[in-house]
């Protein structure tokens, strides 16, 4: 695996994959990596003949009160998962090559992109400026990488709704592919922030999933929605949660639904605090219907 800093390196690698007619894969990470990211690396690394996955804290998808500087960034450890999983090339920036003015807010940044149609609800509600900031980055660093495809997962699936919707809508020469879900053997969605969970939070945390998978069978049994959603965010109050939003959207427009008769495929998605952890999860309750 070659490790490279900048982007006058990184072109020079994508530059000699594509005069050999290799199709390149890319994997976009903040570091910290889990089974969730690697998965999408095997994906990558399955249809592509180059992978390459970048590592960088992008400083301007978070909030004041975020933990931006509290991330976790174990680079070693990180390269050697990545190298593990037939990683080609890895990109690991520095702040000052991708913001070379020492930008750290989307004002300082000054250009900047934003989805606003599917960036205003669910996580952006209480999450001001963060998917702006997200889909700016994103879109930098798909100029500088190259790639064909791009990997993202379904677990932030507003996020991948809005990557694919900057492509479509941008026209980039990318294809966005998405990888499922990733759960540890409790059904608790993988995530970098797991791991700041107490003992106690941890043992309850798989409350969210399953309480999710509960609300699923209700509404594939019949059960009116308005009715399964309040039973549903009564049983994650009584574990301990407190809920930010439980909802039922489409999935492509991220539509806030109260029925499922209409022809759009319709998730539940939930975003709850668990002894001071944020979490979010989403479970497809309908496919969509055609004809």
């Amino acid at each position: 695996m070659k490790v490279v800093t900048t982007a006058r390196e990184l072109a020079a690698e994508w530059e000699t994959a594509r005069r050999s007619g290799a199709v390149i894969g890319y994997v976009p990470t903040m570091g910290a990596l889990h089974e969730g990211h690697l998965s999408l690396v095997d994906l990558a690394r399955a249809e592509c003949d180059l992978v390459i996955c970048s590592i960088f804290v992008n400083p301007l998808q978070f909030g004041p009160d975020e933990d931006f500087d509290s991330y976790p960034r174990p680079v070693e450890r990180d390269l050697g998962l990545l190298e593990s999983r037939g990683t080609g090339v890895a990109f690991l920036p520095d702040w000052l090559e991708i913001f070379p003015r020492r930008e750290r807010t989307l004002a300082d940044f000054g250009t900047h992109v934003s989805v606003p149609r599917l960036s205003g609800q669910l996580c952006g509600r209480s999450r001001t400026g963060h998917f702006d900031g997200m889909v700016t980055e994103s879109l930098l660093f798909l100029n500088l990488v190259r790639p064909d495809r791009t990997y993202w997962g379904e677990k932030d699936f507003q996020q991948l709704r809005i990557i694919e919707t900057l492509v479509q809508d941008l026209r980039l020469p990318v294809t966005v592919v998405r990888g499922a879900t990733r759960r540890e053997a409790d059904g608790l969605a993988m995530s970098s922030r797991n791991k700041n969970l107490t003992p106690e939070a941890r043992a309850a945390a798989p409350g969210l999933p399953r309480t999710l998978q509960e609300a699923r069978a209700a509404l594939m049994g019949g059960a009116s929605l308005p009715e399964v959603l309040a039973t549903t965010r009564e049983a994650l109050d009584a574990l301990g949660f407190a809920v930010e939003y439980l909802v039922a959207c489409e999935e492509e427009s991220l539509t806030e639904v109260s029925t499922l008769d209409g022809p759009a495929a319709v998730r539940v998605f939930a975003a709850a605090t668990l002894g001071g952890v944020r979490l979010i999860d989403n479970v497809r309750v309908t496919e969509e219907r055609r004809g």
